[in-house]
């Protein structure tokens, strides 16, 4: 599907003798790459859909990110003998990094629950997305670790390897960096496909984007998921069925959103002094 360029090839220019072979993404065109996101992300959707009509919610939160999302993106990197971990930039974290991201992200809660809330009031949710979250609310500490085991830990490594590793590496080819992470902050809020979900998740997007784009490190912004999605966890495995089909809940406390955004943006700065500008899109085509 995809064309494969040599080091030799006329749209590889080496600075010197020992420059490295160009990676995925200095190997492939943007247009490809795209559309092998989206075929990535509909069948992402089309197993999700199945295992949930089945009966099998809960396989549904891991299977479909394994299946769609890691296995086609480790098939691409095999297509071209790359190193799937060098090519997706995924390091080892270092301590303070992982702290602030973990810092972060626990900030960007709030300031994400105001914002859907905001939109619920005057859009109360999709009754099929009340029926999921009621369908996945754990029942016991089994449930739980199954329900965490996707929600925590599969489904945030393996849409940050898409929306972040892949989908925000293509736009930082041809956009300033600011940009791409908006532009990925939207198109992760988007996929959601919930219009009150919609704010908070390109919101918080964004944040992991810009976690990407600092650190160059696929693993900060799967941390930052992660401590998003088990505090999501935990208040779903904490609330009533009645509070889940109660429209309109209650709203954060405005105080606690703006200390929130503050220590977000306290983390986010100090990240940016650590880590400054990194390059995420790879060598030219």
């Amino acid at each position: 599907m995809f064309p494969h360029v040599e080091p030799n090839d006329e749209h590889y220019e080496p600075v010197d003798g020992d420059a490295p072979e160009p990676g995925l993404f200095g190997r492939v065109n943007n247009y490809y790459l795209l559309v092998y996101a989206l075929a990535c992300f509909l069948m992402f959707y089309s197993i999700s859909g199945l295992l949930y009509l089945r009966g099998n919610e809960v396989l549904s939160l891991s299977l479909p990110g394994i299946a769609a999302f890691l296995f086609p993106m480790y098939l691409l990197t095999r297509r071209f003998s790359l190193g799937f971990s060098r090519e997706f930039l995924i390091g080892a974290p270092d301590l303070p990094t992982t702290l602030l991201a973990v810092l972060a992200a626990a900030c960007a809660i709030l300031p994400s629950d105001m914002l859907s809330g905001l939109l619920e009031r005057r859009r109360p949710p999709d009754p099929e997305y009340i029926k999921f979250l009621v369908s996945i609310k754990p029942k016991g500490v089994f449930s739980l670790l199954a329900v965490g085991a996707g929600t925590v830990i599969v489904g945030p490594a393996t849409e940050e390897l898409l929306f972040r590793g892949f989908v925000q590496r293509i736009f930082h080819r041809n956009m300033e960096g600011w940009l791409a992470v908006l532009l990925g902050g939207i198109i992760f809020g988007i996929a959601h496909f919930s219009p009150t979900l919609l704010p908070g998740a390109t919101f918080v997007g964004i944040v992991f984007g810009y976690l990407f784009y600092r650190t160059g490190n696929l693993v900060y912004p799967v941390l930052g998921h992660a401590v998003y999605n088990l505090s999501s966890l935990l208040r779903l495995e904490g609330a009533s069925v009645a509070d889940l089909e109660q429209a309109g809940g209650a709203l954060p406390s405005p105080l606690w959103t703006v200390v929130s955004l503050a220590g977000l943006a306290a983390a986010l700065l100090v990240i940016e002094r650590r880590h400054g500008v990194t390059d995420l899109a790879g060598p030219p085509d």
